[in-house]
Parts: C-alpha cells; sequence; structure tokens
C-alpha cells in the first residue's frame, strides 16, 4: 500500500534525525489526507475490516513516529483522533454544510423541508422527514444516514 510506503520514508526520516514533530506533521499532512480523501462517500459503508486495515496504517506511522509505545497510549497522550472518529466528524460537518447553504451541489438531493408551523407542534421537530431505507447500502448514504442521525 502506498500509505505503508510513506510510513516507511518517515521510518528513513526518523533515523536521519528529523524530529517527532516534523514526522507527525508530514503524516498530518500527507499520509492522513490520503487515507481520508472523499470519506463522506465510503466512510458509512466499510466494513469492520476494512476500518481495522485503515486504522492499522496509523498505528504503523505512530510506531515509526514514537517508537514502541502503545498505539492507545500515544493516541491519548498526543491527543490524536482514531480515523474511524475523525471520519465520523468529517462526515457530520459535511452534511452539515449541505443542509445548511441552498447553493451547496447536493441541495437538491434532500427531500422537502416540513412546515415549520407543524414542527413547532411536534415534539421532534426535525426539519426533514426521516427516510426509511430498504437497503443498507441506501440506508449508509451520506445523505439518508445524515437526515435520520444528524439533523
Amino acid at each position: 500500500m502506498k500509505q505503508m510506503r510513506k510510513a516507511d520514508v518517515s521510518h528513513d526520516a526518523c533515523l536521519s534525525g528529523v524530529s517527532q514533530d516534523d514526522l507527525m506533521y508530514y503524516y498530518q499532512s500527507v499520509v492522513r489526507p490520503v487515507l481520508e480523501s472523499a470519506c463522506p462517500c465510503w466512510h458509512l459503508s466499510l466494513s469492520k475490516e476494512q476500518t481495522k486495515q485503515l486504522e492499522d496504517v496509523q498505528r504503523r506511522a505512530l510506531q515509526v513516529i514514537f517508537g514502541n509505545i502503545q498505539y492507545d497510549e500515544v493516541r491519548c497522550t498526543y491527543n490524536i483522533p482514531s480515523l474511524a472518529e475523525r471520519r465520523f466528524e468529517l462526515c457530520s460537518t459535511f452534511f452539515q454544510r449541505i443542509i445548511r447553504n441552498k447553493l451547496n451541489v447536493l441541495w437538491y438531493l434532500l427531500p422537502t423541508r416540513r412546515d415549520s408551523e407543524l414542527t413547532a407542534r411536534l415534539r421532534c421537530a426535525r426539519q426533514y422527514r426521516t427516510i426509511y431505507a430498504l437497503t443498507n447500502r441506501y440506508k449508509n448514504s451520506i445523505i439518508v444516514y445524515g437526515l435520520n442521525h444528524w439533523q
């Protein structure tokens, strides 16, 4: 995998005297964006095995940067979220941008808004109706998942 090769580049840099801060900056600015590229499209459909494989790339990179310290300990000490947490947050932010901006190119995928007089009288005042999906693939798409969980 390309990401593992990038981690090996980091390992060579570590041996040549590059600081941990510089390696972490390299990881956060070069490797991690590749791992998170277009994640709102695919994150919600990942299997547990695929999620583990992506997390293993980060685990290996942090092992190269910080040595043989436990992965969870490094994440806690340096306040580094797991890739799954970051992807979930990126998806939520992406969906919120769609809802808030009528000029967003994905706005047309949203159902029509509910009447504000109606929502004012309801206990669960969602702007959009809940969408019930028959397939997991559709249920885990960014629009449907967002409407059912993030509004």
